[in-house]
């Protein structure tokens, strides 16, 4: 890949991972719902997110839609399948539905953020391909962003958050052709799960000091 290409592919995947933090206000909004009207509540209308999501792709694939070339961020194997919001909506269902909380929350941060670390060091500053067209220092990247989610999210659970974050990192290099948006979250907050219940344990630093004031604006 020249200059050129690389910079093109880095200028698409910086759009992509900005329109992917959308994901954000998703997460917060389920927080929102569920204490105000129970963890029910927050699913039904993750649920119904998703069926919306999926009526605009029926319509994208049914009738052959085409973004604008400036406007596109769709990857190659989502041009005529389904992109990758269908699969991280799905996977923040399951996570919320299956998990603890913390442990969902976690789960789902580090698919957002890990993923835009590994993709944007790995296309920038990749050099040492390890696995098809991930490099190391995309995963090195990845991995140390997922520590700093743990560490944040849960400062002092070091035993939960860094086996979730390499198991994050290493399903989402991994990853071919299924969606990360999928196996990433599921993968981590299966085995954060797993260690709960091996431990026979709760989460008494959650949440952060960070994440706590976060929480503390919300209007409840």
């Amino acid at each position: 890949m020249n200059a050129e290409e690389q910079n093109r592919a880095l200028r698409k995947e910086i759009l992509r991972k900005l329109i992917h933090l959308l994901e954000l206000p998703v997460l917060l909004g389920y927080t929102v719902l569920a204490a105000l009207y129970g963890p029910k509540v927050g699913i039904l209308a993750l649920t119904a997110l998703l069926i919306i999501l999926l009526e605009i792709e029926y319509i994208r694939l049914e009738y052959k839609l085409r973004l604008p070339a400036v406007i596109d961020i769709l990857r190659r194997k989502e041009k005529d399948h389904l992109a990758g919001s269908i699969f991280f909506v799905s996977s923040t269902i399951i996570c919320f539905a299956a998990f603890d909380y913390p442990v969902a929350l976690l789960a789902l941060l580090m698919t957002v953020f890990g993923d835009l670390a590994a993709a944007l060091v790995g296309i920038k500053f990749g050099r040492t391909r390890i696995f098809r067209k991930k490099t190391l220092e995309g995963f090195a990247a990845g991995l140390l962003i997922n520590i700093a989610v743990g560490y944040i999210v849960m400062p002092g659970e070091w035993r939960l958050f860094l086996p979730m974050a390499l198991t994050a990192s290493l399903v989402e290099l991994w990853t071919g052709k299924l969606d990360d948006n999928l196996t990433v979250p599921l993968a981590a907050g299966f085995s954060g799960q797993i260690l709960l219940f091996v431990w026979q344990s709760g989460l008494p630093s959650f949440p952060g000091p960070l994440l706590e004031m976060l929480i503390s604006l919300l209007p409840f």
